[in-house]
């Protein structure tokens, strides 16, 4: 999860220099992905401590990178599902 969140910073000026933005939506559809793998695979609120933290910020990172690349795409998100 934390490998693809790093991928962001290297998708974004790809896209701007080759004005290809659909580099751009393909990791985010490649990111939703993989963060339903890990929330199907890893309990974030049964887990208790560091554990428990590090996950929560994992999806708070998430939600972040996914409002902001939409956000450069064009579309907006909302704050509530």
């Amino acid at each position: 999860m934390a490998l693809k969140l790093t991928q962001f910073a290297e998708a974004v000026p790809t896209v701007l220099t080759d004005f290809r933005p659909n580099l751009l939506a393909n990791y985010l559809y490649e990111l939703a992905n993989t963060f339903h793998s890990f929330y199907e695979h890893c309990p974030v609120l049964r887990s208790e401590g560091k554990v428990r933290d590090t996950r929560l910020a994992l999806c708070d990172v998430t939600g972040k990178v996914l409002k902001k690349g939409l956000g450069l795409l064009g579309i907006r998100t909302t704050e509530k599902m």
